[in-house]
């Protein structure tokens, strides 16, 4: 195929005259780019898990149970418990044997012992548990995400 001699001549490029617009739209669009890595690179952000517990009296004492996924029990122990955004230190009794399957997934029973206020321990009082992990970054999710996809 035989090009016209316009594309292949530098000072027809170098001089030919661009819409204003359109030279407005593309540094838009590069100042976007920037700020966006700039912020998903430095800006730093806590990840929270959020569970559905109820409170059981086992030999006089209350605690908490859990049913936690399979994979994501290990980051239990690294994690801070918050209750109504209260921050408690907390310690991990039991995880079960047992299995359950919610929503396809498998869930383990963890049962935790940590310091509840009076008004939360009655038997069976469902309460919203989260778990703080350590503070990420957006490129760090994006990577996590792009792992879960192709694998």
């Amino acid at each position: 195929m035989i090009y016209p001699k316009i594309f292949n001549n530098f000072s027809y490029i170098i001089n030919k005259k661009t819409s204003i617009a359109i030279i407005v739209w593309i540094l838009f669009l590069i100042v976007g780019l920037n700020l966006f890595l700039l912020i998903s690179f430095k800006y730093k952000y806590h990840v929270y898990d959020s569970y559905l517990g109820y409170i059981k009296k086992i030999d006089n004492s209350f605690y908490t149970i859990i049913y936690v996924p399979q994979n994501e029990i290990s980051d239990l122990s690294e994690s801070d418990l918050l209750v109504d955004k209260k921050e408690y230190s907390f310690k991990i009794i039991n995880i079960s044997e047992e299995y359950y399957t919610i929503n396809n997934n498998l869930c383990y029973q963890v049962i935790l012992d940590f310091n509840l206020s009076e008004k939360y321990l009655i038997e069976n009082n469902i309460i919203e548990i989260n778990f703080r992990k350590e503070k990420t970054t957006i490129f760090k999710e994006i990577k996590k995400g792009i792992k879960l996809w192709i694998s």
